[in-house]
């Protein structure tokens, strides 16, 4: 049997490989950041309120989204939070938002029926369109993800062996059913969970995942290679015999390297997979250090070595060797987290927003 190279090191020699037009020294020094004991400061305590999503667009610019009805904006690193009052009822439970810049984000709704929608604004929230409203009593979509302005698609729990998924390719002016033939079977209950936004992911080239749970088996990422037109499926080893197990959250270094997190309760089990092949192939990483199911998870970009934070409500935790190996940064309750560097990324929860702080800055 071939023996396989660590995870960290192949993901680590995969990536030294893509670089060219090297950056001088003095910018190396200033772009790789290494996660270095890392800890989180809040800056907005709102203990009535569930933070659920965090999109980044730059050092200063954070989307988030959460219930009851919250869709909101930083645009000075999260000194102050600015929350819109948009068409929708204060009732909604946002749980997904992808931004593209200080004035362009979609948000995405859940619930069935009419409560999944997707809005969108392009005035930095000023106003707000409602892009896609579910007609269908069966659907309940979980979350988004783009590959750029243009292009994007949405996913929903299944019905009837039937996953419902949409796409659009005009900037959400219209979401259109992918057809079903285009789509691996759902096993009974087979859906995903609406926890952090992160149960979807897209890379350049048309290449987008979403991965499963609540099915009585082992779990599935489930991807595309040409821009959600067509689906083809890839077990992986994290477990869902129950419904409350199973892949919550999708993270992706490149097109090729990729981590998949689960879990359930406080009982020990395999929830870190991972794939280097473009999700056709997963195997198990083992146990993180987080009890229960990872609800989300962030690349850190521009670390020396590849680099992740995984939250849950048991706290948040961190791995500087592709998922191999975790500690914790603490035990406070997160649900989103999202990352532009290691001294730039933020985490939400029940109750608060946070900043990281880097220890090694």
């Amino acid at each position: 049997m071939r023996a396989l190279a660590p995870f960290s090191l192949v993901l680590f020699i995969a990536l030294a490989g893509c670089q060219s037009d090297a950056p001088s020294e003095d910018e190396s020094e200033d772009m790789v950041r290494a996660l270095v004991d890392p800890s989180w400061v809040v800056q907005l305590d709102a203990p009535d309120s569930l933070f659920v999503a965090l999109s980044v667009v730059d050092e200063q610019t954070v989307w988030v989204a959460g219930q009851p009805g919250l869709v909101g904006r930083t645009a000075d690193g999260g000194s102050t939070w600015t929350f819109f009052d948009g068409p929708w009822p204060d009732t909604l439970a946002f749980r997904d938002v992808e931004a593209f810049s200080a004035d362009e984000a979609f948000a995405l709704s859940i619930g069935p029926g009419p409560a999944s929608r997707i809005y969108h604004t392009a005035d930095g929230g000023a106003t707000w369109t409602l892009q896609f409203e579910n007609d269908d009593p069966n659907a309940f979509y979980d979350c988004f993800s783009f590959w750029d302005r243009q292009r994007g698609f949405v996913f929903s729990d299944s019905h009837e062996g039937a996953f419902t998924l949409r796409r659009t390719v005009d900037g959400g002016a219209t979401w259109t059913l992918v057809d079903s033939a285009n789509i691996p079977e759902a096993r009974p209950g087979e859906g995903s969970f609406a926890s952090s936004g992160t149960c979807t992911a897209a890379q350049p080239g048309g290449l987008g995942w979403f991965g499963t749970a609540a099915s009585g088996v082992d779990t599935r990422v489930i991807r595309t290679t040409d821009y959600g037109a067509t689906w083809t499926e890839a077990d992986t080893p994290i477990e869902s015999t129950a419904p409350d197990e199973g892949l919550a959250s999708l993270a992706f270094f490149d097109p090729q390297h990729g981590v998949a997190f689960g879990g359930v309760g406080t009982r020990p089990m395999a929830n870190v997979a991972v794939t280097r092949d473009g999700g056709a192939t997963w195997e198990a990483l083992g146990e993180g250090v987080l009890g229960g199911r990872v609800y989300g998870s962030s690349i850190v970009p521009g670390t020396p070595t590849p680099s992740l934070v995984a939250v849950s409500p048991t706290g948040s935790a961190y791995s500087i060797d592709g998922g191999e190996t975790w500690a914790m940064i603490d035990s406070v309750e997160a649900w989103s987290v999202a990352f532009l560097r290691a001294d730039v990324g933020w985490a939400g929860g029940r109750g608060h927003i946070s900043r990281v702080v880097n220890g090694s800055e």
